[in-house]
């Protein structure tokens, strides 16, 4: 795709404040770290992001974070979840759509998993332009292209984060192998595979009724005044060469965040219930 048209199209993000991928990273060495580092985060996100709405990328035990979209208000959310959506990366224009439609079905699908659960603005960069309650924060991201979504949820009186991203399995790509040193951003989201290193009960692989690969995982990593930050996260397999990735995060916000609830707000059985349900829409 013409990288020019590409940037007309979509426009140039400012910088996120925050770096989930590397709070994850930092914290787990060895085998789980060669898997999932690099854009694979520990906590979402990446890339230069492009269009609608904030970004990704915002992290617990927060660090720098890759550049995100400008904000735009979330447009209105139909009612009936998407059908045979096929990840289109053709032209800008193809991208954006398929933005839309992964916000249909990923609202769609987390009001089918917990329906008392509501989209609530969560900032990230400073002095961020404030987006309405109601819809969660989209952006496209490139080099590779992949989609993400940011938000705050409440639930329980309390709030915390949530992410989604769809990305490629690979990152060799124009914009980066992806396995960040700390001087850039990183694009791509390693495909994660429980292994040895793991502590038990960490990691869980199963498949999907249309015999999609899921793998959940649950990760800590020390917070402020003795409390610890808590991350779920289910990874599915899709068509088209690509993963999706939700995760739920007990923390509310950008860098230095702190610890707003013990555990996510999401529970490990409605994160995969919401991201199987995607997955089971996505066509290749």
């Amino acid at each position: 795709m013409n990288q020019q048209i590409f940037d007309e199209h979509i426009g140039t993000p400012p910088p996120s404040t925050v770096d989930v991928d590397r709070i994850i990273q930092r914290e787990r060495r060895g085998s789980l770290l060669r898997s999932m580092a690099g854009g694979g985060f520990a906590l979402a996100a990446t890339g230069l992001a492009i269009s609608v709405g904030v970004a990704l990328s915002g992290g617990a035990g927060p660090q720098p974070g890759p550049p995100v979209a400008a904000p735009a208000v979330a447009a209105a959310s139909p009612s009936a979840p998407a059908s045979g959506l096929r990840l289109d990366t053709s032209d800008p224009e193809a991208i954006q759509q398929t933005l839309d439609r992964l916000r249909v079905a990923l609202e769609t699908a987390v009001a089918g998993a917990a329906p008392d659960l509501r989209w609530i603005y969560m900032p990230d960069v400073p002095g961020e332009k404030r987006l309405p309650d109601g819809h969660p924060a989209m952006y496209a991201e490139r080099d590779p292209v992949g989609w993400a979504a940011r938000s705050g949820v409440a639930r329980h009186g309390k709030k915390a984060g949530f992410y989604m991203w769809v990305r490629p399995d690979t990152c060799d790509s124009q914009g980066g192998a992806g396995l960040d040193s700390g001087s850039g951003p990183h694009v791509c989201a390693p495909v994660i595979e429980c292994d040895d290193g793991m502590k038990a009960g960490t990691c869980r692989t199963s498949t999907t009724a249309e015999g999609l690969e899921v793998v959940e995982t649950t990760e800590t990593s020390p917070a402020k005044n003795g409390k610890q930050y808590r991350f779920y996260r289910v990874q599915v397999e899709l068509p088209q060469g690509y993963h999706l990735h939700l995760l739920a995060v007990n923390y509310f916000g950008g860098d230095g965040s702190g610890v707003t609830s013990k555990t996510p707000l999401l529970t490990k059985a409605e994160l995969r219930t919401a991201a199987t349900a995607i997955a089971a829409q996505v066509v290749g």
